[in-house]
């Protein structure tokens, strides 16, 4: 438990967090919509939870659904027993796991760091601040609760083999349950390697334990682990049938890890989004100074961490470049890895940072802040780049300019008494990056977010409650909490849809599609545009 007072080291940390996670909330809320396919997917799984009342069976369409465990639905259900069902409801806990997210790495930084009393404020900035968790902790997905469930395991692993008190193992044996019930068995992958290589990593005069002698508590702490998942995987096993306990526990787990039915990329993908994962601190000529002198560093305490972390971070990164299937998001729960190590080669800096080591960061980050105003001004210039697929001109020119560039403004502004230390100024840039994507979502509401956004359809879909629906050809929930169904819409082959409307005379058909001739020769009762290539549109059977 984090206990926080004023004069604990994590008073900053938890103020800085709570107002940068307030802020994306609050914008989000007045922003955004719910994002196809994954977030609309899964609020369907919750609403559908909450209709039914049955929290150990997940359903999409009100058929069983294998793909995920139930920890954030039953997280989503909370907020919504406590405030009711809303989307402000659901998209609270993404913010609620980002902000455990940040506090965790906090804490886990007094353990690294424990005569650096800057250090938690530092981690905290440096992990609030990268590009990756301004853009991921907006979102309702799995990656970064199951980071802050696999932060727990790695810090109790880290106060275990530096105490061995037996206490620490109980958050362990938590953090693989909970995790497991997060997004099933790759929270061992997040953790194994720091517990197989301990000895690696433990300096030889505190005694690293022998694999051996740490086997019958290690494997009795991830058997616990594996029975508090199980008090759910059984019963939802029992009462999902055989087809639905298959998925649960091999093809989701073996399957994906040998060939993925989808998301399979080549081995050396994830190589090219590094950069992205250490933006915008990329651009700090004295963190890549630091980062030199932390390397070069002989000193046992650094050469701790610095082995800790390679040891976490790098195995980890190796073994989801060899798994097949393969999205940027799957490595978010390695943002603390990397923010601390930033730490580190941060604290082997000055205290003050130079105009030259501070304003090329916030110059990016300024950069960023303006593509919104790119986007207005120039519409037209880049549908013409992207070609006649895409349809940008109309959702970019009607993005809104004003907040993007109010808060480019601020930022600069920002930047002037940010030198007079370089916790001061990490965190001035941290605050920057969440106003730039605060800033963004403001400025795209009346125009790039309206793409995504589809609840206009489901309100139509609302008027015909009572109607059945079929949708031509792969539904994925998209429909069930945003028009708040409490029926099954039915996915129908296109060639088969006549012979469907002839079984359902009065039904309706949803198409998703580019070629609005697909649905030429049907009574058309709604349109409206989707992601800038394609149309949804809701017909009828011909009069």
């Amino acid at each position: 438990m984090i206990l926080i007072s004023n004069s604990s080291p994590y008073a900053r940390p938890a103020l800085l967090a709570a107002a940068l996670c307030l802020a994306l909330f609050i914008t989000a809320s007045l922003s955004r919509p719910l994002f196809p396919v994954d977030e609309t997917r899964y609020l369907t799984v919750a609403w559908e939870m909450h209709g039914s009342g049955n929290w150990i069976l997940p359903t999409l369409n009100h058929e069983a659904y294998h793909h995920k465990p139930p920890v954030l639905f039953w997280l989503i259900n909370m907020v919504w027993a406590i405030f009711g069902v809303s989307q402000e409801g659901a998209m609270a806990v993404p913010y609620l796991a980002a902000f455990a997210f940040l506090m965790l790495t906090a804490r886990l930084a007094t353990r690294l760091f424990p005569r650096q009393k800057d250090a938690p404020l530092l981690a905290t900035a440096l992990l609030a601040g990268s590009l990756p968790f301004v853009i991921y902790s907006n979102l309702i997905m799995f990656d970064l609760l199951l980071g802050v469930f696999a932060l727990i395991g790695i810090t109790a692993i880290w106060d275990y083999m530096t105490t061995r008190h037996p206490v620490h193992l109980l958050p362990l044996a938590l953090a693989v349950g909970l995790g497991t019930l997060t997004k099933g068995p790759v929270i061992l992958l997040h953790l194994a390697p720091a517990l197989l290589l301990v000895r690696f990593w433990l300096p030889p005069q505190q005694n690293p334990p022998r694999l051996l002698s740490t086997i019958p508590s290690i494997a009795a702490t991830i058997v616990t682990g594996a029975v508090l998942a199980l008090l759910w995987a059984i019963p939802a096993a029992i009462e999902g049938g055989k087809e639905f306990a298959d998925k649960i526990f091999w093809g989701q787990t073996a399957g994906r890890m040998v060939k993925a039915f989808d998301h399979a990329r080549p081995v050396y993908w994830y190589l090219m989004f590094v950069p992205l994962f250490l933006l915008p601190w990329l651009a700090s000529p004295t963190l890549w100074s630091g980062a030199k002198s932390l390397l070069k560093s002989k000193d046992t305490p650094d050469k701790t961490v610095k082995r800790f972390l390679a040891l976490w971070g790098i195995p980890v990164f190796i073994a989801f470049s060899l798994i097949s299937g393969k999205q940027v998001h799957y490595l978010a729960p390695l943002l603390p890895c990397i923010a601390l190590f930033l730490t580190a080669a941060t604290l082997k800096t000055d205290n003050a940072l130079k105009k030259r080591d501070f304003w090329p960061v916030l110059t990016l980050t300024i950069i960023l802040t303006l593509v919104p105003i790119v986007m207005h001004q120039a519409a037209s210039h880049i549908e013409s780049l992207m070609g006649s697929t895409y349809h940008l001109e109309d959702p970019f020119s009607a993005t809104n300019p004003i907040p993007s560039l109010v808060i480019a403004v601020i930022i600069a502004a920002m930047g002037f008494p940010a030198l007079r230390s370089k916790t001061l100024a990490i965190t001035t840039i941290a605050v920057s990056m969440v106003l730039m994507m605060c800033g963004f979502q403001l400025a795209a509401k009346t125009g790039f977010f309206t793409e995504y956004d589809l609840t206009p359809m489901a309100a139509e879909l609302q008027k015909y409650e009572d109607r059945p629906i079929a949708f031509m050809n792969n539904y994925q929930g998209e429909y069930g909490f945003l028009a708040h169904r409490n029926k099954p819409i039915e996915q129908v082959n296109q060639a088969d849809l006549p012979s469907w409307f002839r079984n359902h005379p009065d039904g309706l058909a949803i198409f998703r599609t580019k070629n609005e001739k697909d649905f030429a020769n049907y009574h058309v009762l709604f349109t409206m545009p989707y992601r800038m290539t394609t149309t949804y549109a809701l017909v009828e059977a011909p009069k």
